[in-house]
């Protein structure tokens, strides 16, 4: 009988133990509020154009330079972005910024050239099976696109 009743203290006793822990995790505390993670800009590197900030710039091999008021030279970024996402995002970001597209080419290499007062952005988009790299070439023009006569 002594067995039994070491039993039945014992599940007694953890019995109002469970209850008493599920109890305390109702008991409401104020709330604290959460923090939501600020999303972070992305990056412009030429002044007027927009990089992903998930894309990683290649210091080694980009060079940017201000040639008569004006930033010109190139990026050379990586990073685990879908190409075809990073295309819609230059064509967004650029014309949004006044840049114009006056040509591309997609595949798995893509390309697209933009126009903006007196300079050309290429944007190389090249996609791989673990990352995409994009190339951003911002060059002066000699003359406007539009002075230029067909030959």
């Amino acid at each position: 009988m002594t067995i039994r009743r070491t039993m039945v203290a014992t599940a007694t006793l953890g019995l109002a133990l469970l209850m008493a822990a599920s109890c305390a995790m109702f008991e409401k505390d104020p709330a604290k509020p959460q923090t939501v993670p600020k999303k972070l800009p992305d990056v412009r590197e030429f002044g007027d154009i927009l990089t992903p900030r998930e894309m990683e710039i290649d210091k080694q091999s980009s060079v940017i330079q201000s040639r008569d008021g004006m930033n010109v030279g190139v990026l050379h970024l990586h990073g685990r972005i879908e190409a075809n996402s990073l295309v819609r995002y230059f064509q967004n970001n650029m014309t949004n910024e006044g840049w114009r597209l006056i040509g591309q080419f997609r595949s798995p290499h893509s390309i697209m050239i933009f126009q903006k007062d007196r300079r050309i952005a290429a944007v190389a988009i090249e996609d791989s099976d673990f990352e995409t790299f994009a190339d951003v070439w911002v060059v002066p023009m000699s003359e406007p696109l539009d002075a230029l006569a067909p030959k």
